[in-house]
């Protein structure tokens, strides 16, 4: 919870990246109320779309703005898998590298 309030409060520290339409997360309703909460800290209005895998890490359920999701489906599902993939790299890497 604490890594995606980092990120956001990072992300929106950067006005001259624009405000995106949506923001994705990766989990429940624990994460998107964080992601709420730092947004509400930041005065920004922006939906949040949320992720739910099954044990498998399989996306199981998309909830959010229903319009959104609809017309987006493959968009958030493509970079909540990109996302995804990012962070198993980069901490794989990083692991690698503490053991060395």
């Amino acid at each position: 919870a604490g890594a995606l309030r980092e990120i956001l409060t990072r992300r929106f520290g950067h006005p001259e990246w624009g405000t995106p339409n949506a923001i994705v997360v990766d989990g429940n309703l624990i994460q998107v109320n964080v992601a709420k909460e730092a947004l509400k800290n930041l005065s920004l209005d922006i939906p949040i779309i949320a992720v739910t895998k099954d044990e498998r890490h399989r996306p199981k359920a998309i909830s959010g703005p229903k319009e959104i999701v609809e017309k987006n489906k493959y968009a958030i599902l493509l970079a909540n898998n990109e996302a995804h993939r990012y962070a198993i790299t980069f901490h794989k890497t990083r692991r690698k590298k503490s053991f060395v």
